[in-house]
């Protein structure tokens, strides 16, 4: 219980550091999925689980870089 209370302390700290940085992570995880988009579609037939690898990368991360504006309508919604 205390070893995970710690971790909880810790990963709001990091958050928290990480806050500053957000821009320049979207920059760069965009670069990357469209270079990820250019090697996979440029190539030929037969990248079938590449592809859907990909979407699914491309969904998890537009999710995670929405999550900051979705949280507080989601606290909002609970309705406390």
């Amino acid at each position: 219980m205390l070893l995970s209370a710690g971790l909880g302390v810790a990963g709001g700290a990091l958050a928290t550091r990480l806050e500053a940085l957000r821009v320049y992570l979207v920059v760069l995880s965009a670069a990357f999925l469209g270079l990820g988009y250019l090697l996979t579609y440029r190539g030929g037939a037969g990248r079938r689980r590449e592809r859907i690898l990909l979407w699914v990368a491309t969904g998890v991360t537009v999710f995670f870089w929405a999550l900051p504006y979705l949280f507080p309508m989601l606290i909002s919604l609970r309705g406390d």
